[in-house]
C-alpha cells in the first residue's frame, strides 16, 4: 500500500525538475535493486527464515529475502567562488511480496551538502534528510552503524590528531508510535592506529520529547584492518555499548526506555578474495536488558564462500546459525543454509550485478516458534526454499 499517495506523484516531478535543472552538467544517477520470484516447500508463498527476538544482525541474506526492494539516487554537483555544493535525491521502493505492484515509494534521502567554505576549507556540511554514517556486514541484514535522520551536521574537521571530526544534530517528530526525539552524534573516524589499521568512534546522545519520555547515550568502536597479520583477510570489528533510548546502532533506540535498559553488542568480520576464492564470515554476540532487567543473550556465526568457475559464473554458497535466550527462558535456534549457482559481470565475491538461482533449507527449534511468519509453517521445525534473484548497485 502507498504510504502517501500525493508524495508518490511528487517524486517523479522532483526527479523531472531536478534532471531539468542539470541539463547543461552531469548528473550522476546510482542505486541499487534485488528483485525475484520464490516459492517454499509447504505451500505456494516463498517464506524467508529469522529469528523473532535477540538482537538484529542475525538473518543471512542470501536465498533468504522475500522482499522487492531498490533505491535510486540523483545528485548534481556545482562549484562557485571555491564552495563546491551538491544536491541529492534518494527515492525507494519496498514490497514485501513477489509480484505486488502496489508497493511503498518514499523519499528516502534529499538534502545539500558543502565544501570549501573559507572558514573550515576542509569540512562538509549538509542539511536535509540523509544517510550518514552507515556501516554493515554485506551478508547480514543489518546496519551496526546507521546515523540516519532528518537534520544538520559537518564532518571531515582535520588537525585534532589522525582522524577526522564530525557533529549532527537530528530531529524525529514521531516513531512508530508518533513520539518525538532530539538525537546528537558526534564521530572521530579514519584513525590511522596501526600499520593498516584504522580506528572510528562514534558517540550518541538521546532525548524523547513526550510525557514518559526518557534520555539516553551509546558508544561504538569500529577498528579495520587491512592485510591481517599477513594473511590478506581484511578485518572489522565494532564493540557498542547503549542504554535508554539510544539504539545500539547509534540511532534512537526505544524512547521510553529507562537507564536500566543496557545493551552491548560485539561483531567481528573477515572478508577475503583469493583468486578464485572469496569470502565473507562473521561472529556476532550480544546482550540487551530490558527496563526491567530482564537479559536477552543472543549470538551467530554464519559466512558466505564465493568460488569463480569462469570469469562469468560463480558458485556462492552461505550458511548461518544464530540463537537467542533470554532470561528464564528456552533457547531459540535457526540454522539457515543456501547454495547458489550465479552469473556475474566478473568473478569476485562482490562483483555486481549477480544474477542467481537458490535453494535454501532452515531448520529450527521449537522455541524459536514460526520463524517465517507463515501460517503454513506454525507447527513445522524446517523448510525449504527455491527461487531466482538479481542483485544489482551502479
Amino acid at each position: 500500500m502507498i504510504r502517501n499517495a500525493h508524495a508518490y506523484k511528487r517524486i517523479p516531478l522532483a526527479v523531472g525538475l531536478l534532471m531539468a535543472a542539470g541539463a547543461s552538467q552531469a548528473v550522476d544517477w546510482t542505486g541499487y535493486f534485488r528483485a525475484g520470484p520464490g516459492l517454499t516447500s509447504n505451500g505456494t508463498s516463498r517464506s524467508c527464515y529469522a529469528l523473532n527476538g535477540g538482537t538484529q544482525g542475525m538473518k543471512y541474506r542470501l536465498g533468504n529475502e522475500c522482499d522487492f526492494y531498490g533505491e535510486f539516487q540523483l545528485a548534481q554537483g556545482f562549484k562557485k567562488d571555491g564552495v563546491e555544493y551538491k544536491v541529492t535525491l534518494m527515492t525507494d521502493y519496498y514490497d514485501g511480496s513477489t509480484d505486488n505492484t502496489k508497493g511503498d515509494w518514499d523519499v528516502a534521502q534529499m538534502f545539500a551538502e558543502a565544501k570549501g567554505f573559507d572558514i573550515a576549507p576542509e569540512a562538509t556540511f549538509w542539511i536535509g534528510k540523509e544517510r550518514g554514517r552507515r556501516g554493515d556486514v554485506h551478508i547480514v541484514d543489518t546496519y551496526f552503524t546507521e546515523m540516519v535522520g532528518v537534520g544538520a551536521g559537518a564532518k571531515g574537521f582535520t588537525g585534532l590528531g589522525p582522524g577526522k571530526l564530525g557533529v549532527a544534530y537530528y530531529k524525529t517528530d514521531k516513531d512508530s508510535n508518533e513520539r518525538p526525539g532530539h538525537r546528537g552524534n558526534v564521530e572521530y573516524v579514519d584513525a590511522a592506529v596501526n600499520d593498516g589499521g584504522k580506528l572510528s568512534v562514534f558517540g550518541t546522545v538521546t532525548k524523547a520529547q513526550f510525557a514518559g519520555g526518557t534520555n539516553g547515550w551509546g558508544l561504538t568502536f569500529k577498528h579495520e584492518q587491512a592485510n591481517l597479520f599477513g594473511t590478506g583477510l581484511n578485518n572489522v570489528i565494532w564493540l557498542q555499548y547503549a542504554q535508554g533510548s539510544t539504539g545500539l546502532n547509534s540511532n534512537f533506540g526505544n524512547l521510553t526506555d529507562t537507564s536500566a535498559a543496557k545493551k552491548y553488542r560485539v561483531v567481528e568480520s573477515v572478508n577475503w578474495q583469493t583468486g578464485a576464492w572469496g569470502g565473507m564470515a562473521m561472529v556476532l554476540y550480544a546482550q540487551e536488558k530490558d527496563n526491567q532487567g530482564v537479559a536477552t543473550k543472543s549470538g551467530s556465526v554464519g559466512g558466505r564462500v564465493s568460488y569463480a568457475v569462469t570469469r562469468n559464473f560463480k558458485l556462492l554458497t552461505e550458511a548461518g546459525v544464530s540463537q537467542y535466550k533470554p532470561d528464564g527462558g528456552q533457547t531459540a535456534r535457526l540454522t539457515k543454509l543456501t547454495f547458489a549457482p550465479t552469473l556475474s559481470v566478473g568473478p569476485a565475491l562482490m562483483d555486481r550485478p549477480e544474477f542467481r538461482l537458490y535453494v535454501t533449507h532452515a531448520k529450527w527449534n521449537r522455541a524459536a516458534g514460526n520463524v517465517t511468519n507463515n501460517v503454513n509453517f506454525e507447527d513445522k521445525t524446517s523448510g525449504t526454499s527455491f527461487g531466482a534473484q538479481v542483485e544489482v548497485w551502479f
